[in-house]
C-alpha cells in the first residue's frame, strides 16, 4: 500500500490550532496574525514534504503522492497574498464596502436614510451633569464641547434593507434615546438584536458643556469616535473604528479591544492607552504616557512633556520626554530630540537616533543602529545588536570614554590614535579616551562598528 504523505492533516492541526487560540483568547487578532506569517505555513509544508521524500529515497520507497495539486497551491498563494494586501493597506475599509458591515454580510439590500430628531432629547435637564455616557452605538461619533449649560444631538440613521417599506418599519423599531441617571446623560439606541443590528448604523453630532467627562460603553460598536474642546476626562472602551481626540483637558484612557487608528493631540492630562490597532499619533502632550499592546501600524510620537512608557510582545521602550519627535513602525525607529535616559529593547528594527541627552541604551536582536550626537557632551550611550552594525558619530572636539567590540566584523575608527583597534581573527575592537565624558559601549555579534567624526 502506498504511503499517504502527512503535510496536509498537519497543515490542518496547524489551521486548527489558530482556531482553537482564536477561541479562547477573542482579543488576538486571527486575521492579522495569518496575514503576517502565513508565508511560515508555505514554508512549513515544503519542509515536511521535502523531509518525506528524503527519508523515501533513502530507504528506496516510493515517496507518497502530494496533497494538494499545482492548482491548489496556486490559489492558496491569491488568497495569502490577497490577505497580506488588506493588512499591509489599511486604508481599505470593510465598513465601506457594502458586502460588509462588521463581519455579517449584508450584500443585498439599499441603504435608506433618516434624520435622528433633535426634539427627542430637548426634555432632558443638563442642569448638574457632570458626564456623558455612550452606551454601544453603531455609527461614527462626533462630540464637540461647548460654553453653554445645553446638550444638542443631530445625525442620520442609515438602514441598509430590500425596500422602502421594510426601511421604515426598521426605522420605527430603533430610537436613540438620552436618559438623565444621577449626573450622567446616557445616550443609548434601542432596535431589533441579532443580523439586523448590523443593518443600522446611526452617525451622530453632539454638543455638550465643555466640562463635563465622556465615557463610551461598547461591545461591538462599528464607526470613528471624534472629541473636541472636552476639559473632563475621556474614557474609550471597545469597538472597531477610529479614535481622535482634541483638546482634552483631562485624563484619558482607550481601550483599543479590535483595531483602529488612534490620534490624540493637545491633551493636558495622562494618556493610558492599551489593546491593540494600526496607527498611532500623539502630539502636543502635557502628561504620562503609558502604552501597552500590540499596533501594527506606524507610531508618531511628537512634542511629550512627560515620560513615555511603551510595552508590547517585542518591544519595551521608555523615555524621559520627547521635545521632538519619534517613529516607530514594523521595521525601522527613529528619533531626534529626545530627553533621555532611553531604554529601547526589541528584536528586529533599524534604530536612528540623533540628539539624545542624558542616557541612550539599546538592545537589537537583529538590526543597523546609527546614533548621531551634535552636542559636547554626547550623552552615555549603551548599543547592543545580536546582527548588525553600530555607527555612532560624534562631534570633532567631544569628550567620552569607548569600548566597542566585535565578534564577526571590523572596526573603523575616524579619531585616530586618541582609540585604539586591534583585530584577532574574526574578532576587532576600539577602546580609548578622550578628555573626561561619559561611557560609550558598543557590542555586535555579527557586524562592523564604525566610530565617525561629524
Amino acid at each position: 500500500m502506498r504511503p499517504r504523505s502527512i503535510t496536509g492533516p498537519l497543515i490542518l492541526i496547524a489551521i486548527g490550532v489558530l482556531f482553537l487560540l482564536h477561541n479562547l483568547r477573542p482579543d488576538l487578532s486571527l486575521f492579522s496574525f495569518f496575514a503576517n506569517y502565513w508565508p511560515f505555513l508555505l514554508i512549513g509544508a515544503g519542509v515536511i514534504g521535502l523531509i518525506e521524500v528524503l527519508f523515501h529515497a533513502s530507504r528506496g520507497t516510493a515517496a507518497p503522492p502530494r496533497p494538494i495539486s499545482g492548482g491548489a497551491v496556486f490559489w492558496i498563494l491569491i488568497l495569502c497574498l490577497f490577505a497580506a494586501f488588506l493588512n499591509r493597506h489599511r486604508t481599505f475599509d470593510f465598513r465601506g464596502f457594502r458586502g460588509f458591515n462588521d463581519g455579517e454580510i449584508t450584500i443585498f439590500g439599499s441603504d435608506y436614510e433618516y434624520d435622528v430628531n433633535a426634539a427627542d432629547f430637548a426634555r432632558v435637564s443638563t442642569q448638574g451633569v457632570t458626564g456623558i455616557v455612550l452606551d454601544n452605538l453603531r455609527g461614527d461619533i462626533s462630540i464637540k464641547g461647548v460654553d453653554r449649560d445645553a446638550v444638542s444631538v443631530t445625525g442620520r440613521k442609515t438602514i441598509r434593507a430590500f425596500n422602502r417599506s421594510e426601511a421604515d418599519r426598521r426605522n420605527q423599531q430603533t430610537h436613540v434615546r438620552l436618559d438623565r441617571e444621577g449626573d450622567l446623560l446616557i445616550l443609548r439606541s434601542d432596535g431589533p438584536a441579532g443580523p439586523i443590528a448590523g443593518q443600522i448604523s446611526t452617525d451622530l453630532d453632539i454638543t455638550v458643556p465643555r466640562g463635563v467627562r465622556v465615557e463610551k460603553r461598547t461591545r461591538d460598536r462599528v464607526g470613528d469616535l471624534m472629541i473636541d474642546g472636552i476639559d473632563g476626562s475621556v474614557d474609550v472602551s471597545g469597538g472597531r473604528g477610529d479614535v481622535h481626540l482634541n483638546h482634552i483637558g483631562n485624563n484619558v484612557r482607550i481601550e483599543s479591544t479590535r483595531g483602529g487608528d488612534i490620534r490624540v493631540e493637545n491633551l493636558k492630562g495622562d494618556l493610558d492607552l492599551t489593546g491593540r490597532g494600526g496607527d498611532v499619533q500623539l502630539t502636543n502632550i502635557a502628561g504620562l504616557v503609558t502604552i501597552n499592546g500590540e499596533f501594527s501600524g506606524n507610531l508618531e510620537f511628537r512634542a511629550l512633556a512627560a515620560p513615555l512608557r511603551f510595552q508590547s510582545l517585542r518591544t519595551q521602550f521608555s523615555v524621559e520626554a520627547i521635545p521632538g519627535e519619534i517613529t516607530l513602525d514594523l521595521g525601522d525607529l527613529r528619533m531626534s530630540n529626545v530627553v533621555g535616559p532611553v531604554r529601547f529593547t526589541t528584536g528586529t528594527r533599524d534604530v536612528q537616533a540623533a540628539d539624545v541627552s542624558n542616557a541612550l541604551e539599546l538592545t537589537v536582536e537583529r538590526g543597523d543602529i546609527d546614533i548621531r550626537a551634535s552636542k559636547n557632551p554626547p550623552p552615555k550611550i549603551d548599543a547592543h545588536s545580536r546582527n548588525g552594525d553600530i555607527t555612532v558619530t560624534l562631534p570633532d572636539n567631544a569628550a567620552f570614554q569607548l569600548s566597542g567590540s566585535t565578534q564577526q566584523g571590523e572596526v573603523e575608527n575616524e579619531f585616530g590614535g586618541a582609540l585604539r583597534t586591534s583585530s584577532d581573527g574574526r574578532r576587532a575592537s576600539v577602546t580609548g579616551q578622550t578628555g573626561n565624558g561619559p561611557q560609550i559601549t558598543l557590542t555586535t555579534n555579527r557586524g562592523t562598528v564604525f566610530v565617525k567624526k561629524g
